[in-house]
């Protein structure tokens, strides 16, 4: 447990809810050192509720009782959260003793610190939605005013719904496109199998269910065997069979560079809303 820490969530949604959840079912943090504001209580009565954290529609309120906060609203909202929080605290030196940690997508530290000012301590993360079931992963940048320290509690804290790296800023755009937006592909991936499947007789219910544990499983296969991904696509395929049937197929629709050209389109998009904040 992080002794005497305080944690807030100023955004109640998703993401914020998923590592609040970490958070107290680890026993990391005590729920009633908790605190998360959302615009209305409709939210905070419902899905917020059975946590039994504190909660609150008042931002300044988190601001004021959390160590460490979650910027966890929308890229386009947050300008004028950072807004919010600097003018409330530009009397005194007391946001030196915030740790700021943004899950918000293309928004750079220097926007948060600028936005913030007084030198504030400023982490930008980027996490996926399978931290909603703690198989996520989160890679972060630490801003130039964070002290020692701030990072390896950001990964104690964020581990409870999956794997953390610490990046250098300026690789998170492309990080983003492979482990943010790719979720969305893998799911095409899968409900194009899973039609396979049923094209081929199998029950639609059990093919997406084979289609997704199959991929589940060659990811572990690949992360805990430390085999090179080819050395393991070579070991399931053998002369003449079923599999380089299926490869080939895959080849001849130009599958790899497919997947390249979306990395691509989706690193570039990132950088233009990075721009627009």
């Amino acid at each position: 447990m992080m002794e005497g820490k305080k944690v807030g969530f100023i955004g109640g949604g998703n993401m914020a809810y998923a590592i609040a959840k970490g958070l107290v079912s680890s026993g990391l943090i005590k729920k009633e050192d908790i605190i998360t504001s959302a615009k209305t209580q409709t939210r905070l009565q419902t899905v917020w509720k059975d946590l039994g954290v504190k909660t609150t529609t008042d931002n300044i309120e988190v601001a004021i009782f959390a160590d460490i906060i979650f910027l966890a609203v929308k890229p386009h909202i947050l300008p004028s959260v950072l807004t919010e929080i600097s003018s409330e605290f530009c009397v005194n030196e007391k946001i030196k003793d915030k740790l700021f940690v943004s899950v918000a997508a293309g928004v750079t530290i220097s926007i948060m610190e600028e936005g913030l000012s007084s030198q504030p301590r400023v982490i930008r993360t980027m996490p996926n939605t399978p931290c909603l079931v703690q198989s996520g992963v989160v890679v972060y940048a630490c801003g130039q005013h964070c002290v020692a320290g701030d990072g390896k509690d950001l990964e104690t804290l964020l581990s409870v719904v999956g794997h953390v790296e610490e990046v250098e800023e300026n690789h998170i755009d492309a990080m983003s496109s492979l482990m943010g937006c790719s979720i969305a592909w893998f799911d095409m991936i899968i409900e194009a199998m899973s039609d396979g499947g049923v094209k081929n007789g199998v029950p639609r219910k059990i093919s997406y269910t084979l289609a997704a544990k199959a991929m589940e499983g060659a990811a572990k296969l690949f992360l805990q065997s430390g085999k090179h991904a080819g050395q393991l696509k070579d070991e399931v395929t053998s002369p003449g069979g079923s599999t380089i049937c299926g490869l080939y197929e895959l080849e001849q629709a130009g599958m790899r560079g497919i997947f390249m050209r979306a990395v691509d389109a989706a690193t570039n998009r990132n950088k233009e809303l990075g721009k627009q904040n």
